[in-house]
């Protein structure tokens, strides 16, 4: 075989293994990020199950608001005539 096959042989094998290795550490890249996807995923689930009680509590919150604020309304609406 001349010189010239067995050079395009090896720089054919040089360039499959940098690719090998480029797309190795790609994918343990993707692993890295997909496992921080996932904390975050479990960390936004406990946010929403612990926030969750506190929309009862808003709407007791504005009701309790709307009262004051008409009881405000007809002291305002007494001061003006």
């Amino acid at each position: 075989m001349p010189a010239a096959g067995i050079f395009t042989i090896i720089l054919a094998v040089l360039t499959v293994l940098v690719l090998a290795a480029y797309l190795i550490s790609i994918a343990r890249t993707l692993g890295r990020v997909n496992a921080r996807l996932r904390e975050v995923t479990t960390g936004l689930h406990l946010v929403t199950e612990r926030t969750e009680p506190v929309g009862s509590i808003v709407g007791d919150i504005n009701k309790d608001l709307a009262g004051a604020d008409d009881a405000l309304r007809a002291v305002l609406s007494k001061r003006r005539r």
